[in-house]
């Protein structure tokens, strides 16, 4: 009972930082689940794959949550979502099935690729944060298709949702408000989150742990899931009511600690 607590306040804090932030779940999931999953006996051969799937599935309820909330609030773009949404699922969904499954994708290969994804995103945000004057958009569809397919395989390698790239990509390139970028992405990531989610269920890899289905063991992700629930709505409605620079703030904050954190876990320190 007592695990099941904590799962639920994980889920909590990752839906709450998922709200706030726009980049679902993953980013606290992924230093989650691979501590949850010793528990389980996940073979060596599986560990990346089964960490992605239900990184994936929690992160499916967040952005399910927060995608209703903005609906609510009117805050949600339906072109640019379902443009870039489009090119993100058929990324994602070729990396997951002809990368992420193979034997060249190991734990280092996956916390190395996420290391650097997260530099990049680090400097380009902490640029933007120096400059204070609001810039006109500069959308067009060729940006908003590259931004798809960035977002989509950033997914399918790590589990993140995209969000890590969609946001940046359209605050930093496409100089969209970062309140309207974070609903793009949620959209966005709910639409990657939700095919993945049934192919990791139904079509992919299987596991032999009880109470699973395909790569996604209900026992860590369902009190996770419920967590997710609670905090993902209240953390939309406080990113409501923050300036633009305060979010982009936590943004960075929270790239920052994911970051450290796999850094450590690359050197064999965490």
């Amino acid at each position: 009972m007592l695990l099941n607590l904590l799962y639920v306040l994980a889920g909590i804090v990752g839906g709450l930082i998922a709200g706030l932030t726009g980049l679902g779940t993953g980013i606290v999931m992924l230093g989650v689940i691979p501590i949850m999953l010793a528990q389980y006996g996940v073979p060596d051969s599986q560990i990346v794959s089964v960490i992605i799937a239900n990184t994936i599935f929690a992160t499916l309820v967040s952005s399910f949550a927060n995608v209703i909330t903005t609906m609510r609030q009117k805050m949600f773009f339906w072109k640019e979502t379902l443009w870039v949404g489009l090119f993100a699922v058929i990324c994602s969904f070729l990396v997951f099935e002809w990368i992420v499954g193979s034997s060249f994708y190991s734990k280092a290969v996956f916390n190395s690729i996420i290391i650097g994804f997260m530099m990049i995103i680090i400097l380009q945000t902490f640029r933007k944060l120096k400059l204070s004057n609001v810039q006109n958009e500069q959308v067009t569809p060729a940006k908003l298709t590259l931004t798809g397919i960035f977002g989509g395989t950033l997914a399918g390698f790590t589990g993140l949702g995209g969000g890590t790239v969609l946001i940046p990509l359209l605050n930093l390139w496409q100089k969209v408000d970062i309140k309207k970028a974070k609903s793009i992405s949620f959209g966005v990531i709910f639409m990657i989150a939700l095919w993945l989610t049934i192919y990791n269920m139904f079509f992919g890899d299987t596991l032999s742990v009880a109470r699973s289905q395909g790569l996604i063991i209900f026992p860590l992700v369902l009190p996770l899931a419920i967590g997710v629930l609670i905090g993902s709505p209240l953390g939309v409605i406080i990113s409501h009511r923050m300036s633009s620079r305060a979010v982009t703030i936590v943004f960075l904050i929270m790239v920052s600690i994911v970051t450290i954190q796999k850094i450590l876990d690359l050197a064999g320190l965490n």
